[in-house]
Parts: C-alpha cells; sequence; structure tokens
C-alpha cells in the first residue's frame, strides 16, 4: 500500500510539474512589452518619425538630413569636410526598407485582412480605405526619395522576407511609371476619417492634394528624358488638384523635446558642424533679399556672412562660427553666419513639400506649355511662388512689392527655368535638401559652386547619385552587377534616367 501510495504522488508530482512548466514556457514565449495586436496609427506614426528623425540609423536618410542639404549647397561645413567635399560615396538605403516601408506595408496588409481590419486596434484611426490611401502616398513619397539618389533600385520584390532575400533592381523608368500608378490610385481611395496623423492632421484634403502635387514634381523630372509623358501627367495631376495654399505644405513639425526635435538644434547643442553657405548668402545679399535675415544669424559684425562651400583645412582656421547657450537661448556670433533661430530652434518645422515650390513647378509646366497661359501664366505662377515663400517666412507688404520689382526678379522669358528653380531653391532652404539637388541635376540651376575645387571625388563635381551600399555587392551581388550593366558604373559621377 505504500509503493501504490508513493507511485500515486510521483505521478500527481510529475504531472504538476508538467502543468507548470507549460504555463512557464507558455509565459517566456510572451513579450509584455509587445502589443497583442498590431496598431495601425502608431505604425503610420513611426513612418513619419523616421523620416524627420535626427540621430542614429536615419541621420542621413531623414528628409532635410545635413547631407542634402550640403549636396544643394544651403550649408557648408566648418570642421568635418568630407560630406560636403564627396569624400562620402556610399550612403545605405537599407533603414528606408526595415524601417517606415515595412511599418507602412503593415498598416496596409493590417487594413486589408479580414482577421484585423475591423479590430478595434485597426479602425481606431481611420477608415481602412483613408489609412491604405495615406499609406500609399507616403510609401511613394519614400521611394521617389530612394530612386532619385541611386537611380535603379530594389522596388517590385522588397519586403518579402524569406520568399525573397535578394530582390532585382528595378529600373527607374519603371520605378516612376508605378509611382504614378500608385499616388493616382492612392488619393481616390480616400473615402473617411484619418487618425492619428502628425503631419496633416488628418485632413485628408491635404493628404490629395500632396499626392497629386508628388505627380506634378514627378513629370516634370522627365522634362528631358520623356517630355510627353511628363506633359500628360502634369495635365493629369492638375485635373485632380494640386496644393491650394501654404497651409496645405507638407510641414513635418518637430518638438521642443530632445527625442523629436530640429536636427540643427540638435546640432549646435555642441558641435556646431554647419554654416549658412557663402551661395545663400551671397544670392540673397544680391537682391536685398527679405528672406536673408529670416534664414542666417548676423556675426560678430552685425553683418551676414557665409561659409565659402568646400571651405577645408587650414583655410578654415580664419572662420569661426561661435557658440550659442541654448538653455538661455543666448547666442555669441563668430565670424561666419549660423542658422537662423527659425531655422534651428529645437520645435522649428522643415517642409518637404512646400505650396510655394507647387507654384514654381506649374511656372515651368506654363512656360513648357504642358499648361495652358504660356509665358504669361508663367509670370502669374512664378510671382506668386516669391510671394508664397515670402508668407512662409511671415514676409509680406511692401518688402515684397519692393523685392519682385528688382531687374534681376521680374520673370525673363528668355531666362525662365533658371529664375524659376533659382527662386524654387531659395524657397526650399533647409526644407527637402534631396529635392532641391535633384533639381539641380535636371536643370543645371541655381549656379552652384560646381566643380568643386576641394572636393575628393574624382570629377570634382556635384554628385549626379550615390553609390549603393556595399551590402549589395556583398549580400546581392548577381542582381547588383546586372544593375550596373544596365545603369552604368557604381559611381558618383553616373547619370540616373531622368538626368539628361
Amino acid at each position: 500500500m505504500k509503493k501504490f501510495l508513493n507511485k500515486l504522488l510521483l505521478v500527481f508530482v510529475a504531472g504538476t510539474v508538467i502543468t507548470s512548466c507549460k504555463k512557464i514556457t507558455d509565459d517566456i514565449n510572451v513579450n509584455p512589452n509587445q502589443p497583442a495586436q498590431v496598431s495601425t496609427g502608431y505604425m503610420f506614426t513611426s513612418a513619419l518619425q523616421f523620416l524627420g528623425g535626427t540621430t542614429g540609423d536615419n541621420a542621413t536618410t531623414n528628409i532635410n538630413s545635413a547631407a542634402g542639404e550640403l549636396y544643394s549647397q544651403y550649408l557648408a561645413e566648418t570642421f568635418y569636410t568630407n560630406e560636403s567635399r564627396f569624400e562620402l560615396a556610399q550612403y545605405d538605403y537599407q533603414t528606408y526598407y526595415t524601417g517606415p516601408l515595412l511599418d507602412l506595408k503593415t498598416v496596409i496588409e493590417t487594413n486589408t485582412n479580414p482577421d484585423t481590419k475591423d479590430k478595434i486596434t485597426t479602425t481606431a484611426f481611420g477608415s481602412n480605405a483613408s489609412q491604405i490611401a495615406a499609406a500609399r502616398i507616403l510609401r511613394a513619397f519614400i521611394f521617389l526619395t530612394i530612386t532619385d539618389r541611386w537611380g535603379d533600385i530594389p522596388y517590385s520584390q522588397v519586403l518579402q522576407g524569406k520568399t525573397n532575400f535578394t530582390p532585382k533592381f528595378d529600373a527607374q523608368k519603371d520605378i516612376y511609371t508605378d509611382l504614378f500608378k500608385e499616388l493616382t490610385e492612392a488619393q481616390a481611395q480616400f473615402d473617411g476619417d484619418l487618425g492619428n496623423d502628425i503631419l496633416f492632421d488628418g485632413d485628408v484634403t491635404k493628404w490629395k492634394h500632396w499626392a497629386n502635387s508628388l505627380r506634378a514634381v514627378m513629370a516634370l523630372r522627365l522634362s528631358k528624358v520623356d517630355p510627353t509623358t511628363g506633359s500628360a501627367e502634369f495635365k493629369k495631376a492638375v485635373a485632380d488638384g494640386l496644393m491650394t495654399s501654404n497651409d496645405e505644405s507638407a510641414t513635418y513639425k518637430y518638438l521642443a523635446e530632445q527625442n523629436n526635435e530640429n536636427p540643427f538644434y540638435g546640432n549646435y547643442r555642441s558641435r556646431y558642424d554647419y554654416a549658412v553657405s557663402g551661395i545663400v548668402v551671397d544670392n540673397l545679399s544680391a537682391n536685398n533679399d527679405p528672406r536673408l535675415p529670416i534664414y542666417a544669424r548676423k556675426t560678430a559684425d552685425s553683418v551676414y556672412v557665409g561659409l565659402p562651400y568646400g571651405t577645408e583645412g587650414d583655410d578654415l582656421d580664419g572662420y569661426s562660427i561661435g557658440n550659442r547657450d541654448l538653455g538661455q537661448k543666448k547666442f555669441n556670433p563668430g565670424n561666419i553666419s549660423q542658422i537662423s533661430a527659425r531655422y534651428s530652434n529645437q520645435n522649428s518645422p522643415t517642409v518637404w513639400t512646400s505650396y510655394a515650390q507647387i507654384l514654381f513647378v506649374q511656372a515651368e509646366a506654363a512656360h513648357l506649355g504642358w499648361i495652358p497661359g504660356g509665358d504669361g501664366a508663367a509670370t502669374t505662377f512664378y510671382t506668386q511662388g516669391i510671394t508664397a515663400s515670402f508668407a512662409q517666412n511671415d514676409i509680406t507688404g511692401g518688402d515684397v512689392t519692393t523685392y519682385l520689382a528688382k531687374a534681376d526678379v521680374v520673370f525673363n522669358p528668355s531666362t525662365a527655368v533658371e529664375q524659376i528653380i533659382t527662386q524654387k531653391w531659395i524657397a526650399n532652404y533647409l526644407g527637402n535638401g534631396w529635392e532641391s539637388w535633384a533639381e539641380y541635376r535636371r536643370t543645371g540651376f541655381p549656379k552652384l559652386l560646381d566643380p568643386v575645387p576641394t572636393a575628393l571625388n574624382a570629377d570634382k563635381h556635384i554628385p549626379r547619385r550615390q553609390q549603393y551600399p556595399q551590402s549589395e555587392h556583398d549580400l546581392n551581388e548577381a542582381n547588383y552587377n546586372e544593375v550596373i550593366a544596365r545603369q552604368g558604373p557604381d559611381a558618383l559621377s553616373t547619370h540616373v534616367w531622368w538626368d539628361k
């Protein structure tokens, strides 16, 4: 009997241990910090914040990255001069894919899947169709940024997980074709509200107008390589509705806290790597442009002095940018101009696509005959673009009238493209530097320092693209070899498809 009881007790204990182990194992496999359901609004916000990011892996992939502002010569480097002299050839685009593009894929799939589309963690952030539409627009904007920087890129086969670790490189022409389709379909897809939107505060009309405005920007990119398609796509974008005011500009709002602050504020906390470039100061000074004191701070001598672009080595010893006491909001100037407080405060916003930019886009389209009105309409759009840029910087009244009357500013059909692109470049100061760089490559304007005498790349010219990350050569070699055979050498001097 005693032996039987001992066996019974052993079975009971073993059963208890097995049950306990199962419970413990189940508990171990559950991450208490990871929600059981995807919250689509938070995924969407994560994608937006990546593009506005200031530090870490996405410091060179955010939209107003210093690298883009340097390529466009808005800024000049005061100490480490490798980016402004194009020593850095390879930039990594992988974090675009593993960050915002993956987040947006999840948003779209969660709003599409019958098992998740009606859950509160999805519907709390707007209708399924509207969330999908906004995610498609933001995804298109990201892919446009990537392809304009690198040219042919992985596109149609990406984000497939273990199904395909080595995606092919799609031709930029094909990517543009698909992006036109995506933006056109997405802007027509909205059917209700949109929540958790830190870009347009849930305003669906603004999302539609941004999508159509991006289509217009893309259409002009084709002005030399495929003007027939460019003109047709431009007309479609206008018909669907472009931005109508500064309130519709795609503006990323930084906060007065370190986790989401303007990147130039963060830089001025201790490093002071960037001064306003001499190109900017000289250009604005030539026409007594009232935006100069909005863009730059005065030196210790109470004047505006830009740092000559590409200055390096011992030549930098003659320049001092001064410093700031950020706690006391006190500026200590040197003999070159710092970025103004308006553009480098902790919560200074940055504009990814401005209403002024889209007016200048329409001015060029009218000049090219893509939309009605010819140079008469071009003059109107051009003047409105300058006025909108001034208003964006709180400049109105007589200053605007005086500036518009200056001989070098008055619209001249014989120099129309140079005037339009130069004014667009001025208006886009410390906004989307990648966009200004793309427009320089397409048109050759504004007149930047090119070649850069101190540059470290082979031909010393402003790069025409950026080189692929080393990981493509190491892990995707067959497709890498195929793309450089088609597009050209993986070099800074190789032109992308639309850059003719």
